[in-house]
């Protein structure tokens, strides 16, 4: 039981991060497309815009410059550590489940141990003892001390897989979150070109 706090503390955490605003997959670049005249078709959000040809050359720099091969390879390593992360939290679930059903034998078993010895007690202050019952009661808490002393060894037992299964969830956590710190810097830097790409459309391009 001494890991139960440590435990939901960092169910806490996994909920909270798990709960977070998830970031969203990168925005792909916009596209250029040619045509006869002075203008050529920008098209970004969903959106075509007529821009003229001086502006292309920085458009096509502002794309280079937004390097959407590593945002995207960081989204997909951020996609991989939430799945882990998900699989983290679901075996300390389990873990967890099997040591509170552990937890709930032994205090079922210890109140059975509680309630045979005070009939036992009982028993004995009577005036008259009967032998069969007083042989029966002691051979049902000779049954019931070794079933605890069983239960609670598988107690310990689960106990320790809590542990162990918490500290590897830690991990996990950690890398989930600086996965996700790592592609939201690189999201938020990827994004600044594309916005004055936006803005230059708004200003000198004309919405088709």
């Amino acid at each position: 039981m001494k890991a139960l706090p440590a435990l939901l503390a960092l169910l806490a955490a996994l909920t909270a991060s798990a709960t977070a605003s998830s970031p969203e997959a990168p925005q792909s670049l916009p596209i250029l497309y040619d045509q006869p005249g002075d203008r050529y078709i920008l098209r970004i959000d969903n959106r075509r815009y007529q821009m003229p040809y001086a502006t292309k050359e920085g458009i096509a720099r502002l794309m280079s410059a937004a390097n959407y091969p590593r945002t995207k390879l960081l989204y997909d390593e951020y996609k991989r550590a939430l799945e882990e992360r998900e699989k983290a939290e679901a075996t300390i679930r389990r873990s967890q489940a099997n040591l509170t059903r552990e937890n709930e034998r032994v205090a079922r078993l210890s109140r059975s141990l509680e309630s045979l010895r005070s009939q036992l007690a009982l028993l004995r202050g009577l005036p008259n003892i009967d032998l069969n019952q007083l042989l029966f009661l002691q051979d049902q808490i000779r049954s019931t001390a070794a079933a605890l002393a069983a239960a609670e060894a598988q107690e310990a037992k689960a106990a320790a897989a809590l542990d162990r299964t918490q500290g590897s969830a830690e991990a996990t956590l950690r890398r989930a979150d600086e996965a996700r710190d790592a592609y939201v810097a690189a999201l938020t830097a990827y994004e600044k070109p594309l916005a004055e790409i936006r803005a230059l459309a708004m200003s000198v391009g004309s919405a088709l």
